[in-house]
């Protein structure tokens, strides 16, 4: 068991990792992409105290390189649960399950449902986790939604599932993408449906599908851990930090 699980691999994550270990702490940081990957885009940073004209790559360099020089355990890992236990948490990640005596959430801003008919039709046709759901749409046609290059390993995982994949990347670059998938372009303009999801609706066509999979930045932290109280889609905390959640 880990006396410390931090969420999050932003300067917030980091620097509470950082503080844990200067206490003797044993921490765990648990980060979806590359430490601090929401900097790593950044060509050329002039505002950070210290470091002008640093480049997004070398803080985040500095970031990782900072922290594992004192002993925080990194691991390039999707949270997708958070359970309060009867000695801790139980943490299930996309890869394993993890225990930890006491969790902090740096999660960065929510990623708010952003597509039409995506909040009405979530969990009808409308998932975040391929893994977790793919199964469902076996022999079925799907499209992946995805803001990052993580989209691409969701896509070649469904195609060993569905009948068809769809890959719709929000993002520049080179696509590795095996045989079974198909990759558009378009805006997406709505999801439509009754009960359950029908077709996704673009600037450039219409995809009759199944399933669609939004690969994003992260879970907001109340999908991680039920229960946990919000104020304004931000965590209520009081004047410690500290959740309504013991630990």
């Amino acid at each position: 068991m880990y006396e410390l699980l931090v969420v999050g691999g932003g300067p917030a994550g980091l620097s509470a990792a950082l503080n844990a270990r200067r206490r003797d702490k044993g921490v765990l940081l648990a980060t979806k992409e590359t430490i601090s990957s929401k900097l790593r885009p950044a060509g050329r940073i002039e505002n950070y105290p210290g470091l002008p004209g640093v480049s997004g790559p070398e803080l985040a360099e500095r970031f990782r390189e900072h922290a594992a020089a004192v002993g925080v355990e990194i691991r390039q890992e999707e949270i997708l649960s958070i359970q309060p236990g009867e000695s801790g948490f139980f943490v299930i990640g996309k890869n394993e399950g993890y225990e930890a005596a006491a969790v902090i959430l740096a999660t960065g801003a929510p990623q708010k449902a952003s597509i039409p008919g995506e909040a009405r039709l979530a969990g009808r046709g409308v998932s975040y986790c391929a893994t977790c759901d793919g199964m469902f749409f076996r022999d079925k046609d799907v499209m992946v939604i995805s803001q990052l290059p993580a989209g691409e390993e969701e896509a070649a995982f469904l195609a060993g599932i569905c009948r068809k994949v769809y890959y719709l990347p929000e993002y520049k670059g080179e696509y590795r993408l095996p045989p079974g998938v198909e990759l558009v372009s378009g805006k997406v303009l709505r999801l439509e449906g009754d009960e359950q999801l029908e077709r996704v609706v673009t600037s450039e066509s219409e995809y009759r599908v199944a399933g669609v999979f939004l690969e994003r930045a992260g879970l907001p932290p109340e999908q991680l851990c039920p229960g946990l109280a919000m104020a304004d889609d931000a965590i209520q905390v009081d004047r410690r930090m500290a959740t309504n959640i013991p630990g």
